[in-house]
């Protein structure tokens, strides 16, 4: 990781508002400890295009959270499948995330995260 994205990291702090974008944008597919994937609604396909979001580096970012493992997208079928640290974040607050519960404290054990990158 070169020094650019160590510091944007550093410097990054999600807030529970930030979370309520996943239950917009994505609903749970599957799930077992360690691996989820979700399907990206036709909302976020309209967004993306209007604002011409870089799919490859929205995937090089969630790379580099330190809670996220792996990054698979599925551009054909529109599906994100996301390798976690369940040690870092229970599986089922990963489910709340997606769903709009409990952002406060899902916020908090994220940045609590991004604080140890080095």
């Amino acid at each position: 990781m070169d020094q650019n994205n160590q510091i944007s990291l550093n410097n990054l702090h999600i807030k529970p508002s930030d979370l309520e974008l996943l239950s917009d944008y994505f609903s749970i597919i599957h799930h077992t400890p360690g691996r989820i994937r979700l399907r990206a609604s036709l909302k976020l396909k309209n967004v993306a295009q209007q604002s011409k979001i870089e799919a490859k580096e929205l995937m090089d970012k969630l790379n580099q959270i330190p809670l996220i493992k792996e990054v698979k997208f599925n551009k054909l079928i529109g599906s994100l499948t996301l390798h976690y640290d369940k040690n870092m974040l229970e599986p089922t607050l990963w489910e709340d995330a997606i769903n709009g519960h409990n952002l406060d404290k899902i916020a908090m054990i994220i940045n609590e995260n991004l604080k140890d990158i080095k």
